[in-house]
């Protein structure tokens, strides 16, 4: 392998990490508020890419489609924790308990799959690049050409993940997420407003999708499908770091994005799927995951 392609492998690597930590983050505050999966993250992700593709195929600027797709996911946010799961919550004794999530937010995921294919159809196609000219633009790094728009990507996906972390640990609202994670009813009767916070806690795992769908329209073909694509990286990513460490997730996130860059090198034919093996074989080791000790808990 030359360097050139040891360098281009990397950033590949480190894109498609930032990528998952983005989806995973919002795996990892769902969770932590709620213990329980929402299994249609990536199609909030794959409806973010869509709208974000057809807002910039029509010229409109690239900092109004932002504003946009995250306005429509946050409030696809809302009426996903207000209308589907709330109800849930109030039924749980009559509705299958914990499993009842499983099925209606997969449900969700299936519906919002069968509508992107009824309204953009079942073609792959790239969304126009959102801080170049040219999805082909480059630049030199150690005399080795690499695309803009992968440097940008990586760097405007790990500021918003660095945001996620001063929200989480430095704000009254991410306090207040943390104590619902440790106990709902003392978080109660502290003061905390358990419901109001379970929305809020959905609303960012939506915005976050929504911003990892604008990120990843022009690096990867956007397609129906492709959420549940990222949902399954995401579990992997946030069960290899650890669901209740932010930076195990994080870390697991770029550990998955480089075995997957390298291992899509060597074997393109099943480059996804050997990353999903290991991190299957260590989670039979280690089933908390790589970072998932208790003293790196949130909680």
């Amino acid at each position: 392998m030359s360097t050139a392609n040891f360098i281009q492998l990397l950033l590949s690597g480190l894109t498609m990490g930032a990528l998952y930590a983005l989806t995973a983050k919002g795996l990892f505050i769902a969770h932590l508020a709620t213990t329980r999966m929402n299994f249609g993250q990536g199609e909030f992700l794959m409806i973010a890419a869509y709208l974000s593709m057809t807002l910039l195929l029509a010229g409109v600027p690239v900092i109004m489609v932002a504003c946009f797709v995250i306005v429509v996911l946050a409030l696809m946010g809302w009426a996903l924790e207000r209308l589907a799961l709330r109800p849930l919550d109030r039924l749980k004794s009559l509705v299958g308990g914990q499993y009842s999530w499983v099925l209606t937010t997969m449900g969700v995921a299936l519906i919002m799959q069968n509508v992107a294919t009824l309204v953009w159809g079942k073609s792959s196609q790239y969304s126009p690049p959102l801080f170049s000219a040219s999805r082909d633009n480059v630049v030199k790094i150690m005399g080795v050409g690499v695309f803009v728009e992968e440097l940008l990507v990586i760097a405007a996906a790990f500021l918003v993940v660095g945001l996620f972390y001063v929200f989480l640990f430095l704000t009254t609202h991410g306090r207040a997420i943390r104590a619902i994670a440790f106990n709902r009813e003392t978080a109660a009767l502290l003061g905390i407003d358990v419901t109001r916070t379970t929305v809020l806690v959905f609303v960012i795992a939506s915005v976050l999708a929504a911003i990892s769908g604008i990120l990843v329209g022009p690096i990867v073909t956007v397609q129906p499908h492709m959420g549940l694509v990222f949902t399954v990286k995401a579990l992997a990513v946030a069960s290899l770091g650890g669901f209740a460490n932010p930076l195990g997730v994080l870390a697991g996130a770029i550990i998955f994005g480089m075995a997957e860059s390298f291992s899509n090198y060597f074997n393109s034919a099943f480059g996804d799927l050997y990353p999903l093996l290991v991190v299957l074989a260590l989670l039979v080791v280690k089933p908390s995951g790589l970072f998932g000790e208790a003293k790196a808990d949130v909680r």
